[in-house]
């Protein structure tokens, strides 16, 4: 067979080969199984090196990876399957001696009619295909583990394609929606044939941009939940996306413990809050107690000194007129529309009335002390923002307390200069690595753009906003120290916005009010009492109305003057009983006096002939609104 092939000028021809083909070839005889030709390649890699032997195409079988064996046996080495076929073509790992690693090649055989030789030869291409395989072998495992993830992770996962249909989800993802993969391709397809489907079911089909959001989605039992949902894009070679990766996760019992710790906060805070106001409530009504009880105890023995009852007396008010303030600043406080209302006021008084909100949201490691300045040091700023910025600076969301030993934060109001007031707040007892922070900074003056703090950025521009400015001070590693300085403000005339009585003022104003047809409209029994009591000492006889219903239905018997009116009435609200009286008077002047001011526009109402008043409302405003109505202020 050799001597056959030399003399057809094969061999030569077989020589080339290896310049055509980088892999290793040989040729053999289907019948004897003997290698008649193979090139280096096949050699060094694979072929039989015996001295003075054959080489066997069966040699080969020894180096096969065992579990490899039989099917080589079968595919390569079997005279059925290459009488059968034209060509067989098989990859099969080889154990190669001294080789610690396996190795794949692939096996082309083919049969080939040589001119000169008798019977039919096998070809056999051999190529070295162990980084394809290694390659091909760590996708399938890539594969394999990803989609192990997929179905075992405890977080809702799917893939979903660019028109919003799903083509696999997982069982998380069905627990946490309720819907198979089944349920979703019913729906989908409703959907797509123009079938009515529900808003709720509709969800899962939205068009999703990427990223991650918080939402919420209706489960097939109807049950709404909170979930975290995450979509990634997975993208074709011209940057549109294919399919999309959908990471869903059901948060809504998280959301119910972070909404029954937020409820429990806010209840602390709040049973700190009133036992803070309940503390100063008592504080004010003290003197009210005590020196009542005095001058009634003078009075009833007969020895009484005047000027020390009226001394009482003024002790009284003051005290009275402390917890009104302090009950319409924490009204004001408790707003909870975002209003930006600029107003003059005494910086004093609103620190003042922010002290049981601060009180309540300090550590209870913390102290607080206070300094005012005895003469009101009148400015404009937004009262409820100014108590918020207080709040915030000492509750230690911006500076961080340390829990470990004793705080105190001493804060005081003073005049700075003819045009300035300074409201400085002092702090001792913050934790050491946030007062570290500030060293880089500039602490004299600095930029927004150089302080990173988002609470202290925001209260710069509110202080800025005023005409202020804000400075920070660590005059030692243990201190720091806070400045914000207002604008002082020139006295500002009350604005009147009624029409003075162009008629010459009577000598007794008082007495020309009491010939009016004066109307008192209040539900509470004692305030209503109060009230004519306070008019009775101006000769005024109101008439008394407990209901709104009563005060419209005695129209038919005369039309008032004067309506003194509370907002909060059972029946229908005091400003809507107001207008309906000025449809049948439109002169009829009025007041309206409230605890809470909140959606009442004061401004709007003075243009329709309504007063608005803060409750409860004092002897001194009582007579002046009396007076601003009739025109006589």
């Amino acid at each position: 067979m050799q001597t056959n092939l030399e003399a057809s000028g094969m061999i030569e021809f077989f020589k080339v080969l290896p310049n055509l083909f980088s892999g290793g070839v040989y040729l053999t005889d289907p019948k004897s199984g003997q290698i008649l030709f193979s090139n280096e390649f096949f050699k060094d890699n694979l072929g039989c090196k015996k001295p003075g032997k054959d080489c066997l195409e069966s040699d080969l079988l020894a180096w096969v990876f065992k579990d490899d064996k039989e099917a080589f046996l079968e595919q390569i080495l079997s005279p059925n399957k290459r009488n059968d076929r034209e060509q067989i073509v098989g990859d099969y790992r080889f154990q190669m001696p001294n080789e610690t690693l396996v190795r794949w090649f692939q096996f082309e055989k083919r049969k080939v009619n040589i001119p000169g030789v008798d019977s039919v030869l096998d070809l056999v291409f051999v190529r070295d295909v162990t980084n394809e395989k290694t390659n091909e072998i760590n996708i399938v495992e890539q594969i394999q583990f990803f989609l192990g993830l997929f179905e075992n992770a405890s977080v809702g996962m799917a893939l979903q394609d660019w028109e919003g249909g799903y083509f696999r989800i997982n069982p998380r993802f069905t627990e946490i929606t309720g819907y198979s993969f089944q349920n979703l391709t019913d729906l989908n397809i409703r959907r797509i044939k123009g079938e009515p489907i529900s808003d709720e079911e509709m969800e899962y089909f939205s068009f999703f941009k990427e990223g991650a959001e918080e939402s919420k989605l209706t489960r097939k039992d109807g049950r709404r939940i909170n979930v975290y949902r995450r979509i990634s894009a997975f993208r074709n070679s011209q940057g549109k996306p294919d399919f999309y990766y959908v990471f869903l996760d059901d948060v809504t019992e998280k959301k119910q413990l972070e909404s029954y710790q937020l409820h429990s906060q806010k209840m602390e805070t709040i049973g700190s809050l009133a036992t803070n106001i309940a503390h100063d409530l008592n504080n004010y009504l003290q003197p009210i107690h005590v020196f009542s009880q005095l001058g009634k105890e003078q009075i009833t023995l007969g020895k009484f000194d005047q000027y020390q009852i009226l001394d009482y007396l003024e002790k009284i008010r003051m005290g009275a007129d402390n917890a009104r303030s302090m009950i319409h600043r924490i009204i004001d406080y408790s707003k909870t529309k975002n209003e930006h209302s600029v107003s003059k006021i005494d910086i004093s008084s609103v620190v003042e009335s922010t002290i049981p909100l601060l009180v309540a949201g300090l550590p209870k490691n913390v102290e607080a002390q206070f300094d005012f300045f005895k003469t009101p040091l009148m400015t404009k700023v937004d009262v409820v923002q100014f108590s918020k910025i207080l709040c915030e600076l000492t509750s230690g969301g911006i500076f961080v307390w340390d829990d470990r030993k004793r705080g105190l934060v001493q804060i005081q109001t003073q005049p700075m200069d003819d045009v300035r007031l300074l409201i400085s707040l002092e702090f001792t007892g913050l934790s050491l690595p946030s007062l570290s922070e500030l060293t880089t900074l500039d602490l004299v003056n600095f930029r927004d753009e150089d302080f990173q703090w988002t609470g202290i950025h925001l209260i710069n521009r509110y202080v800025k906003n005023w005409g202020g400015e804000f400075y920070l001070d660590k005059p030692d590693p243990m201190t720091l120290k806070v400045f914000i300085y207002l604008p002082l403000e020139e006295s500002i005339a009350v604005h009147n916005p009624y029409k003075m009585n162009p008629e010459p003022k009577p000598k007794d104003v008082w007495s020309e009010i009491s010939k009016k047809k004066i109307w008192i409209v209040e539900d509470d029994e004692a305030a209503s009492e109060a009230i004519c009591f306070v008019l009775s000492q101006k000769q005024i006889k109101p008439k008394v109305f407990s209901t709104s219903s009563g005060a419209i239905q005695y129209l038919n018997e005369e039309i008032p003057d004067f309506v003194l009116s509370d907002y909060r009435l059972r029946e229908m609200s005091g400003l809507v009983m107001i207008r309906k009286i000025k449809q049948v008077s439109a002169d009829v002047s009025a007041v309206l006096y409230t605890g809470n001011m909140d959606g009442l526009d004061a401004e709007e109402l003075s243009k329709e002939g309504i007063l608005v008043r803060s409750k409860p409302i004092s002897v001194d405003e009582l007579y002046e609104s009396i007076l601003l109505s009739f025109g006589f202020l």
